[in-house]
């Protein structure tokens, strides 16, 4: 039986939906080919379960301490939020699976601080007298120690740029990533050791990642973890954070 003109007609159109639909369809699903998921942790590092996190408007209760979004490719802002412990991460998306793991730790210094420490206002107002020279010499001293401050945190981390992107480069690895690196350097471990004794053997953790700005606050829990286990430090909870004892 033949078909008419007319029913050709339709055929052909219905075949160029069919078509058109699968192109469609293949189509959102290379675009929306990103996958985002990842662990959550706390300050000692285990996993922190019944966290809120949120990506692009949309928000997902980690009952079990992970979490997974579908995404499209391209920039994102991640929060993680557990009663007052914010974090807040820049995660950048292509095609696959992307595996980002977050760190509810206690905010000690805010990096960007700690420089802009160097740049502060050095004078203040001086009280008159007759006789100030004695507050030119206090300036002239407080000059210099501020250059200090900046020379040596220049020589001890480079520049700003770099440290900052070294930094976020530490805050992307995971806890197995830095596992095997304090396991391939045990100049880590030293060095923290040494910054205790260079201490009187008595340091609060604040202090210490002051110390140690080139590591990320994960892999300093690490360390300290690891001390802990080795019976060579202990850390004992003070206000909100921790000072720790060489053994």
């Amino acid at each position: 039986m033949k078909l008419s003109k007319k029913g050709l007609e339709n055929v052909c159109f219905q075949k160029k939906i069919i078509i058109i639909t699968l192109l469609l369809v293949i189509f959102s699903t290379l675009v929306s080919a990103a996958t985002l998921k990842g662990t959550i942790y706390n300050e000692k590092l285990d996993v922190e379960n019944d966290v809120l996190v949120e990506i692009n408007g949309q928000k997902y209760l980690a009952k079990e301490g992970t979490y997974q979004f579908e995404l499209t490719s391209g920039e994102y802002t991640l929060t993680a939020q557990k009663g007052l412990i914010i974090v807040t991460e820049e995660v950048s998306l292509g095609e696959g699976e992307v595996v980002f793991d977050l760190f509810l730790l206690p905010s000690f210094v805010d990096e960007d601080e700690l420089w802009s420490d160097t740049d502060e206002q050095l004078f203040t107002e001086v009280e008159e007298v007759k006789d100030r020279t004695w507050a030119y010499y206090v300036a002239a001293l407080v000059v210099i120690f501020g250059l200090w401050r900046i020379i040596k945190a220049r020589r001890k981390w480079g520049s700003l740029s770099k440290f900052r992107k070294m930094h976020k480069a530490e805050g992307k690895k995971t806890v197995e990533q830095h596992k095997e690196e304090i396991a391939a350097e045990p100049g880590y471990i030293d060095e923290v050791v040494a910054i205790i004794k260079k201490n009187d053997g008595r340091i609060t953790q604040k202090k210490l990642r002051r110390e140690m700005l080139h590591l990320s606050e994960a892999k300093v829990s690490l360390i300290l973890t690891e001390l802990e286990h080795k019976g060579m430090i202990e850390k004992v909870k003070k206000g909100r954070g921790n000072v720790v004892l060489l053994k």
